[in-house]
């Protein structure tokens, strides 16, 4: 039988299952707006000249019909920023947080509260903890707040958002979004995040609508163009996805989601798959908490043999997203390659806790029975072989009609019939070798008394 080392639960990009495609980690505001809030800011307002993107508009200086120009039109209101004292804390708060020590981070954005009650970077980014602490509700609850103090923070609509798509409610999202749009035309933030939100929503047109409301004020405004990417890839339209990729990496190469999507577009590529990794590993680098990234990393090197490579990006997705059932499933593979047998039993059951119906989990423990046998703790060969059946079994039947006629499962299957019967007649002939053993041992007692 071939038995391989293999990924269990196929990565897809989906934008808003992780912490958003803009990362979730709290860092210090980069300028007196706070614009980036808990986010790593991923680019800066101000890019170098590029090229107008296929089937985009342009910016038009001219005036207006209504006697405001383009810019005065697209000027965003100054945001408020946080007192002196109130700052100080937050920064404290977002060093402590970089340090892993969650719980000062915790008490130095609560003291900033305390100093300011409207600092809502500080109430965002207590949200992006809660979240990763695993408690979605409290998170949902510090982004609403944060949005409570300023209406258009769009790196808390981004969380929610986020959490919606991540429970399955994409429409949810959408509603929860839409409005923000409506209200704030001038937050281009807001308008491309609304673009990705109608992206997962499939319904395309309108995401092209949101993304050219932002792209109309700056043509070059690279979260937008992101949006048009994601939007033609959808649609099958390739060739203009790539050629809008390649204008927004020609505007800032600084961008982690732009490395990241060109390792998406790369890995499919015959013979690329070492670009794609480059592509993914800078990703990384540009933004160490990109989930993502990380999980997309993770699966090549684990299919490419380097477990150990892929366990560390799999144990840091999971710190930063505890709440998402891939994540522990790619870590029970990573676990399970590296022959840590319990470890990835328990993640696998980790990610059967947070999503029953999850046959990705069965085919890995499925694996994990049949690759530990007589090797699995607490239990012996048989017993091991007949829980990976079991396993094989339940992914099966909740894998329904997206089961393929070639799943390699019924392969499985049918070589674990034919080792468990083996194992049995083994056990047998022991048995029988023992006893003739302990009779012939019997009779020379016999003989010698």
């Amino acid at each position: 039988m071939r038995l391989e080392v293999q990924t269990t639960m196929a990565f897809v990009a989906v934008i808003f299952a992780v912490q958003g495609c803009k990362g979730g980690g709290p860092s210090m505001p980069s300028d007196p707006e706070v614009t980036s809030g808990g986010e790593l800011p991923t680019q800066s307002d101000s890019v170098e000249n590029g090229g107008p993107s296929p089937a985009i508009a342009s910016t038009d200086p001219s005036a207006s019909p209504w006697g405001a120009t383009r810019a005065e039109q697209c000027r965003r209101p100054e945001r408020t920023p946080m007192s002196s004292k109130a700052n100080r804390a937050f920064k404290r708060g977002v060093d402590a947080t970089q340090a892993n020590d969650v719980a000062s981070a915790q008490e130095h954005f609560q003291d900033a509260l305390k100093k300011d009650a409207r600092a809502y970077p500080a109430l965002y980014n207590l949200g992006v903890l809660a979240d990763r602490s695993g408690n979605e509700q409290k998170a949902l609850d510090y982004y609403k707040r944060s949005l409570g103090v300023l209406p258009d923070y769009e790196p808390a609509a981004r969380g929610i958002a986020t959490i919606e798509i991540r429970q399955g409610d994409v429409q949810r999202a959408v509603a929860s979004v839409e409005p923000l749009a409506r209200d704030h035309r001038t937050n281009l933030e807001m308008q491309a995040l609304y673009a990705e939100v109608l992206v997962e929503a499939r319904r395309y047109d309108e995401a092209w609508m949101a993304a050219r409301r932002a792209l109309r004020c700056d043509e070059r405004f690279v979260p937008a163009l992101i949006a048009l990417t994601k939007a033609s890839r959808a649609q099958g339209r390739d060739e203009l996805a790539d050629s809008i990729l390649d204008q927004a990496m020609s505007i800032d190469a600084n961008v982690a989601e732009l490395h990241f999507l060109m390792g998406e577009k790369l890995k499919d590529e015959p013979g690329r798959l070492r670009d794609a990794l480059q592509a993914y590993q800078k990703a990384v680098q540009l933004r160490p908490d990109y989930t993502e990234a990380r999980m997309a990393l993770g699966i090549q090197l684990l299919a490419g043999g380097n477990y150990a490579g892929a366990l560390s990006h799999f144990q840091v997705a999971q710190r930063l997203v505890p709440g998402l059932p891939a994540v522990h499933v790619n870590l029970g593979d990573a676990y399970r390659a590296s022959e840590r047998w319990t470890d990835a039993q328990q993640a696998y059951r980790r990610a059967l806790e947070l999503e029953t119906k999850l046959p990705e989990a069965h085919f890995g423990l499925g694996l994990l029975y049949l690759s530990a046998a007589g090797d699995f703790p607490g239990l012996d060969e048989v017993s091991a072989l007949e829980k990976s059946v079991d396993e094989f079994k339940l992914y099966r039947n909740q894998m329904g009609p997206r089961l393929r006629r070639d799943d390699q499962s019924e392969e499985y299957l049918r070589d674990l019939d034919r080792m468990i019967q083996r194992a049995r007649r083994r056990i047998e002939r022991d048995k029988e070798r023992a006893a003739r053993e302990s009779e012939r041992g019997a009779r020379e007692e016999e003989g010698a008394e």
